[in-house]
């Protein structure tokens, strides 16, 4: 039996590790990435050009210089991407001493690991056709090492041994053996109502998206994200575009350069708005972001048990956002949030740094004296955006110290952010309480599956001003700069930016895709206990417990283990099998092989005759058995009275073993 593994394993091991590494890769830092290709390429250089394994402290210093850049990288080994990270470069490290069928093993088995590890991070329908392909060219790999083991020590060097596509059609058949089995434990294993592990907050990995603060420029940068950020579905007729401002982080503190929440933020709701006929339903199915933040609509009525909500009308969860979360919520447009102000909230939201922007303040006074109303003088500041030659624009310069006085009265060109917060700046100075709301505006409306998509680059920034009698009132300036921002979406307002992926055809063909993601969203991931439960009672079996669900699931896989094993009979039937000879033949290999004589797939009969006739007495009638087999199989057609005679003779002979 052989020990080391020929060439065409090491390279089908390779690319089953690729293919398996491969998203990883794409997340690693430079350093990491380029580590672990380094190491297929040697390794694939290696057995491709024959050179000779690396000694130990080769190999020892490789695995600790991996270990340390990935420390270097990422200052810990906890978290998942760390860890992660951590196993794809020991990975790569076992490939300079992989030359055995036992390290060869090892990786392959692995692959099916890492790959599921990359479902720690993303659960994207797209990578169940890379799940399905890794674990393709993991399970062909193991077949080829097993190959190589089975081969006799006798094969000479040179005879080529069962090629790739073999192994794949292989690897293909025991996959589609395994989904039966897959479906049935998806649909009936007991799930439980929470994930079996947590991982703490400090441990996970930073994504794009809102925060609980805002400098001017953030929010722009989100435009080129084109990712989904939430879907929702309504119940009943949609609101108006206008209307869809998905409430976020509410931003009370100034520093002169940075918005943040404030110590206040967190104090719980002080009423909640009545629900009347003009409520809104919706459900929301939010994208892993890591944070705590939900959206919502004005203003939020009603909301799940694990959700809080601020005095602001934020929606805060218990735990960060780590998968797919749905919610329900029920908002009440027409609520009038904070009749009276306080003295210290009105303190808070007209609070500014001492000395800064100068002409802001100089212009505030200036309005307040011609518009002693407050309304009358956030009407001439819209108009003043409308009329006056502000643009709105992502090419943007950044602001200095004085950034307010910057943006109105020199650059005129920006982002929301960059009105939102000149805007709240201009009010406060004026003396009118104001804080900037951050969140998403608008979406895309999916007709035929009656959804709204909302993507990253959605992201917006408006104000809220207070008003005598009103409450807090949102106030839009990027609105009165350009309105197609709020009536078509950001995509329309900033068209092209300089992004190839901005032509008409392929935004429709995104939304298109996304069509199915939301329908794998739904019936895959959103397959949680409550839908489980629910499902078995409309199959009348709510009366089982977690023991009769177990049964129910065994008696099931039994059922369907017959239908799997014809399934894989028939991906791995040989198109052979349909000449009589063949099957007459494979009836004497098949009792030689019971005898613990079996011809290796790299053999033919010629060069397993000898072996077999010497383990047993009958040898020679063997020998004119597989001789006529040649001369039927590969010569001159035979005719049917002496075809029959084989098949008899062959069905006839049993091996005679001392």
């Amino acid at each position: 039996m052989r020990t080391r593994l020929s060439k065409l394993s090491v390279l089908t091991v390779l690319a089953a590790f690729l293919v398996a590494v491969a998203p990883h890769l794409w997340a690693m830092p430079p350093t990491l990435w380029a580590f672990v290709a380094a190491a297929i390429a040697w390794r694939a250089g290696a057995e491709v050009a024959n050179w000779r394994p690396p000694g130990r402290l080769i190999r020892v210093g490789a695995t600790f210089l991996g270990l340390g850049l990935v420390i270097l990288q990422y200052g810990t080994l906890w978290g998942r991407r760390a860890a992660t990270a951590l196993l794809c470069v020991m990975l790569a490290s076992k490939l300079l001493e992989m030359y055995r069928l036992r390290d060869g093993r090892m990786v392959a088995a692995l692959a099916f690991f890492l790959v599921a590890t990359q479902f720690l991070f993303s659960q994207r329908l797209e990578l169940v056709l890379w799940l399905l392909a890794s674990c393709w060219l993991a399970t062909a790999a193991l077949l080829r090492i097993q190959r190589d083991e089975d081969a006799p020590r006798h094969v000479r060097p040179g005879h080529r041994a069962a090629g790739v596509p073999g192994m794949l059609r292989a690897g293909a058949g025991l996959l589609a053996f395994a989904l039966p089995f897959a479906l049935v434990l998806f649909a009936l294993f007991p799930r439980l109502g929470s994930p079996l592990w947590g991982l703490p907050e400090e441990a996970l990995d930073g994504r794009t998206g809102l925060s609980d603060e805002m400098s001017v420029g953030e929010i722009a940068s989100l435009f080129n994200d084109d990712s989904p950020a939430f879907r929702v579905t309504f119940d009943g007729t949609p609101p108006s575009r206008d209307q869809l401002y998905w409430r976020g982080p509410v931003l009370w503190d100034f520093d002169g350069r940075t918005w943040r929440r404030g110590f206040h933020a967190n104090r719980p709701i002080d009423r909640e708005p009545a629900i009347d006929d003009g409520a809104l339903r919706y459900t929301v199915q939010i994208e892993p972001t890591e944070r705590r933040w939900l959206f919502a609509l004005d203003y939020p009525a009603r909301w799940p048990d694990d959700v809080r909500v601020t005095s602001s009308f934020e929606l805060l969860s218990d735990e960060p956002l780590t998968t797919l979360t749905p919610y329900s919520v029920v908002s009440e447009p027409d609520f009038t949030d904070t009749p009276v102000l306080t003295p210290l909230l009105r303190r808070l939201a007209t609070e500014l740094p001492d000395g800064s922007n100068p002409r802001t303040r100089e212009h505030a006074l200036t309005l307040r004296r011609e518009h002693p109303d407050d309304a009358a003088l956030i009407d001439a500041v819209l108009r003043w955006f409308n009329e006056g030659p502000f643009f709105y624009s992502l090419e943007t310069a950044p602001l200095g110290r004085h950034g307010a006085d910057e943006f109105l009265f020199d650059l005129r060109t920006g982002y929301c952010e960059y009105y939102a917060s000149a805007f709240t700046v201009l009010m406060r100075h004026a003396g009118i309480p104001a804080r900037i709301v951050t969140g998403y505006q608008g979406g895309f409306w999916q007709a035929s599956d009656e959804y709204l998509l909302v993507r990253n680059s959605d992201a917006h920034a408006w104000v809220e001003v207070w008003l005598d009698g009103r409450g807090w009132v949102r106030v839009d300036p990027t609105a009165a700069v350009s309105p197609s921002r709020i009536r078509d979406g950001a995509r329309s307002a900033v068209p092209g930016a300089g992004r190839w992926l901005d032509a008409d055809w392929i935004f429709g063909l995104r939304n298109q895709y996304d069509r199915l993601q939301h329908l794998w969203n739904q019936w895959v991931l959103g397959f949680d206990a409550e839908r489980q439960q629910s499902m078995l009672r409309r199959l009348g079996l709510q009366a089982l417990g977690v023991t009769g669900q177990a049964a129910l699931m065994i008696a099931a896989v039994l059922l369907l283990g017959p239908l799997a094993w014809w399934l894989l009979g028939l991906m791995r039937r040989d198109p052979r099998s349909d000449d009589p000879a063949e099957r007459a033949w494979r009836r004497v290999e098949n009792r030689m092989r019971r005898r613990g004589v079996r011809r290796a797939p790299s053999e033919t009969v010629r060069e397993w005759l000898p072996r077999a006739a010497a383990a047993i007495r009958n040898g020679a009638e063997l020998e004119r058995l597989a001789a006529n087999y040649v001369r039927l199989r590969y010569g001159r057609p035979a005719s049917e009275p002496a075809l029959r005679r084989f098949i008899e003779r062959c069905r006839r002979w049993r091996p005679l073993i001392d």
